[in-house]
């Protein structure tokens, strides 16, 4: 004789990562709103462009959120065009998975295909070059 299913209504454990991430990203917001990475110098520094002079398609992204965080979009698109339009992306990913957590479903996993990270590389690279053409309409791709 077979048993049923138990069929429990426990929410799905939280991963610990998720909890240190959202913590972590919540005290980088507080420190981005109050000190202004252009204003203060603890913030880290991009090693590419240190050494060799040239943008990474990261730089620029902590003006971005302190610049979106006080409101600015245009003002943070200047400063880093990437992230401010991949953090729709993000955004939407950790809405679903506050929301599958919350109505007891499994948690959506991220397991992009090879196709979306050779697209995510070359969308990257594609950008770290045009922002490092010191010309006309790409200077603006440069942060400030």
């Amino acid at each position: 004789m077979e048993a049923p299913p138990i069929i429990s209504n426990a929410r799905p454990r939280m991963a610990w990562w998720a909890i240190a991430s959202m913590l972590a990203a919540s005290a980088g917001a507080v420190a981005l709103y109050f000190f202004n990475p252009s204003q203060y110098a603890f913030y880290p520094r991009c090693m590419l462009y240190v050494t060799t002079g040239l943008y990474c398609p990261g730089c620029g992204s902590q003006r971005a959120v302190y610049q979106l965080l006080h409101g600015h979009v245009l003002e943070a698109l200047r400063c880093n065009v990437l992230l401010v339009a991949a953090l729709p992306f993000m955004v939407a990913f950790a809405v679903r998975w506050v929301y599958c957590w919350r109505a007891f479903r499994p948690l959506p996993q991220f397991a992009p295909s090879a196709r979306m990270v050779w697209w995510g590389l070359a969308i990257m690279l594609v950008f770290t070059a045009l922002r490092n053409i010191h010309v006309a309409p790409f200077i603006y791709l440069a942060p400030p």
